[in-house]
């Protein structure tokens, strides 16, 4: 299990897919939707918005030219509310992902054992799953900073001019 510092500085060395998965209706629950597209779009990687239904994405991820698949989801590790991590596909089943029909570490076992992809998790701990809501201020800030401090040498490798702010990684 990787601090945020360590999943930054992990995630500015590699070329990946990200694909982000949440329910954009159930608060905390949409983070791996706003954070997915937030790290895609500031180190210039492909992005999937998967939502609630990540299994629907296999081939897009199977055929994928990365060698890495980096799931982007909120995750019940038992942290304080807004807490991400970098996981490994084998610590994926000691954190409560309950929201969607397959489950994750199925997922990600698929992938690294029959397509051959190093599957990671960056993992970001809900405060609320409350139906109707939007992200809480203490996990939009945790992305919000988060992505801020992904390193701006990754704008040069995608050929960006200008990067996203940390205003741009609040809920929509």
């Amino acid at each position: 299990m990787s601090s945020a510092a360590e999943a930054v500085e992990a995630l500015a060395e590699d070329v990946f897919l990200v694909a982000g998965i949440g329910n954009p209706l159930r608060g905390d629950d949409g983070a791996g939707l706003v954070l997915g597209r937030a790290v895609a779009e500031r180190t210039g990687n492909p992005y999937l918005e998967c939502e609630d239904v990540p299994e629907n994405y296999l081939a897009e991820m199977r055929n994928s030219e990365a060698s890495t698949i980096l799931l982007v989801d909120a995750a019940d590790m038992g942290a304080a509310a807004g807490e991400i991590r970098l996981l490994d596909r084998h610590e994926l089943s000691g954190c409560n992902i309950s929201t969607h029909n397959c489950s994750l570490s199925v997922l990600a076992d698929l992938l690294a054992e029959q397509c051959d992809k190093r599957v990671l998790l960056l993992a970001v701990q809900p405060a609320s799953l409350q139906w109707g809501q939007r992200l809480t201020p203490q996990v939009a800030d945790a992305i919000a900073g988060f992505v801020a401090h992904l390193p701006d040498d990754s704008f040069e490798k995608c050929g960006a001019t200008d990067g996203l702010t940390a205003g741009g990684a609040t809920a929509t």
